[in-house]
């Protein structure tokens, strides 16, 4: 198999835009990709969870509006505290508040426990998403900005989001399917 010279040369290229980008822009690429991965390997459950530990579809329905709809609202600010606090410090506290979401749904032992867990899960969310589009623009030089950040989005989004739900849905079958 012979490789033509349009492909050596997008090789090269693409290996020459690795080579320049800096340890954070690697380092954001690799969490945002992870934990994309994890959420929606478990997203298309946590309804079912959410009614089998007694919330109705309308509680469901209003407790994620309402969780999104601080959310939004917040996200004015998490600008703000970014250009206070800094970048760093801000991402980590959006990072820490979508573990705490993770841990407050796997020890749930009732929905309202749920409410704590969605909330937590939609600040931490936006958050580390403004975070992570702000360490990922400041990491990149001018010319990488566009290629590095959409290179991040069809890794995180495209393959591991697909990949992820598969995953969920072959370990939920193993362990006896949806019940």
């Amino acid at each position: 198999m012979q490789i033509g010279a349009s492909t050596t040369v997008a090789i090269t290229n693409a290996a020459d835009f690795l080579r320049r980008q800096q340890r954070d822009w690697y380092v954001t690429v690799t969490r945002s990709s992870l934990e994309r991965f994890v959420s929606l390997m478990v997203v298309p459950y946590l309804s079912i969870y959410t009614i089998a530990l007694g919330a109705s579809a309308t509680q469901l329905g209003l407790v994620n509006s309402l969780g999104m709809g601080i959310a939004g609202l917040l996200s004015l600010l998490s600008g703000w505290l970014i250009d206070r606090i800094g970048t760093k410090k801000i991402y980590l506290i959006g990072i820490t508040m979508l573990a705490f979401s993770y841990l407050t749904y796997g020890l749930a032992t009732n929905w309202t426990i749920i409410i704590i867990a969605m909330m937590a899960y939609w600040l931490g969310f936006t958050t580390s998403i403004h975070g992570c589009a702000t360490v990922c623009a400041n990491s990149l030089a001018n010319q990488d900005r566009a290629t590095g950040m959409s290179l991040c989005e069809t890794f995180a989004a495209g393959f591991l989001g697909m990949a992820g739900p598969m995953l969920g849905a072959l370990l939920v079958t193993e362990f006896g399917g949806v019940n």
